[in-house]
């Protein structure tokens, strides 16, 4: 028996089934999404891609994750997130190893597309798992969420120590191996999350009918769409910027990995204003972040400061889903949250989506310079959605009351 001035409220619970969990973002972010951006060089010089083509394969796995997204938040009235979000992480190894056998513009779009639904699932019904997991650990909460959600920057740091030696010794040609080898790494890192998702229990790990309690979250829902579309568009193109400023594989690998380390240390940066600040605060000052990371290389060139940029980039990335789910905590029953984080990824998929596209339409009519500026005013306008919004009564549109 645990002794009397000791009750579950006041314990601290392993991190470790949060770690367990937060494989699972490492494969459907940093395997199935980011490291698009590592084999882009590879895939442009072999299929002769425009920068509009490869943003579009970018956009196809944004869509992907709309759909994902739209037929996670219906499927949660039957199933319960454990399963859609088991289900989902196998549909996203497959896919990654499916991209690999594909030869043509339209194939890899389907298989872009099928891996950003199974990373939705994936992603959206894991931020709930943390959440049902520490239900009775609220002081635990926050930093759980962070270190779930910054799995994904050991997906982003292992993709680059494995995809660059393998397109450095295959050249361009082979890009198909590169995929497979992530599918493999892919394999391996779901085991955990997997074993992880069918531990969780009780009431709160089920299906919902109920509708979502949505009252006072616009400026956050609006704040965490343009922060989709602007955040996106340095992770699609920022290693083709590398390559252009002629960088070796060797050095591009190393900022990529800096980035990597960035999501992964994030968590605990941010550990205190996970806990204790408003969750809109919180996801403001992420995006301003990724903003300061996202413009560095735009004002200077120099290898430092693309250092420092993917670092800085890092820390602010996966602060914002993590603001999110610790801000639909606090607005909605811990049973709805699945269907929350699937309604909020509808929004961020859909933004996400929008920003490759445009960004690669831009670059395409000036530079890759000029498209990654355009990601930077976003990532700038989704700091001041959600801080507005806050600040402003509530009758006005805002979320403090």
């Amino acid at each position: 028996m645990l002794p009397a001035e000791q009750s579950p409220q006041t314990l601290s619970p392993s991190l470790w089934p949060a770690f367990g969990l937060g494989l699972a973002a490492a494969v459907s972010n940093g395997f199935a999404r980011f490291s698009y951006a590592l084999v882009l060089p590879a895939m442009r010089e072999s299929f002769g891609l425009s920068y509009a083509e490869a943003g579009w394969l970018n956009t196809a796995n944004a869509l992907g994750y709309v759909i994902g997204a739209l037929s996670g938040y219906w499927l949660l009235r039957w199933r319960r997130p454990s399963e859609l979000f088991s289900a989902g992480l196998c549909m996203t190894v497959a896919t990654l190893v499916f991209t690999g056998f594909c030869s043509s513009l339209v194939g890899l779009s389907v298989a872009r597309l099928l891996s950003g639904i199974g990373a939705a699932w994936a992603f959206a019904c894991g931020g709930a798992l943390i959440a049902v997991r520490y239900q009775d650990f609220p002081k635990r909460y926050g930093i759980a969420t962070g270190v779930f959600f910054s799995g994904a920057g050991i997906g982003i740091s292992v993709s680059g120590l494995f995809v660059s030696p393998v397109l450095a010794v295959t050249g361009p040609a082979g890009w198909m191996y590169a995929w497979w080898v992530l599918g493999l790494l892919a394999a391996l890192g779901s085991l955990w999350p997997l074993r992880e998702a069918w531990r969780v229990h009780g009431g709160s790990n089920s299906a919902s009918a109920a509708r979502l309690p949505l009252s006072g979250l616009k400026s956050a829902l609006l704040g965490y769409f343009i922060f989709a579309a602007g955040y996106i568009v340095y992770m699609t193109f920022i290693f083709a910027l590398l390559r252009n400023r002629g960088l070796s594989w060797q050095w591009g690998t190393a900022i990529w990995v800096v980035l990597g380390a960035g999501v992964s240390l994030s968590p605990f940066v941010w550990r205190r204003a996970l806990k204790d600040m408003p969750p809109e605060l919180v996801l403001s000052a992420s995006c301003a972040t990724t903003f300061v990371g996202s413009v560095l290389p735009l004002l200077e060139s120099s290898l430092a400061a693309c250092i420092v940029s993917a670092f800085i980039f890092g820390l602010g990335m996966f602060i914002a889903p993590s603001s999110v789910a610790v801000l639909l905590r606090k607005s909605m029953p811990t049973e709805l949250l699945a269907k929350g984080m699937a309604f909020f990824t509808v929004v961020f998929s859909v933004g996400q989506a929008i920003g490759p596209s445009l960004a690669g339409w831009v670059g395409d009519r000036g530079t890759l310079d000029t498209a990654l500026l355009a990601g930077a005013a976003l990532l700038l306008a989704s700091t001041l959605v959600p801080l507005v919004g806050y600040l402003l009564p509530a009758g006005a549109g805002g979320t403090n009351s």
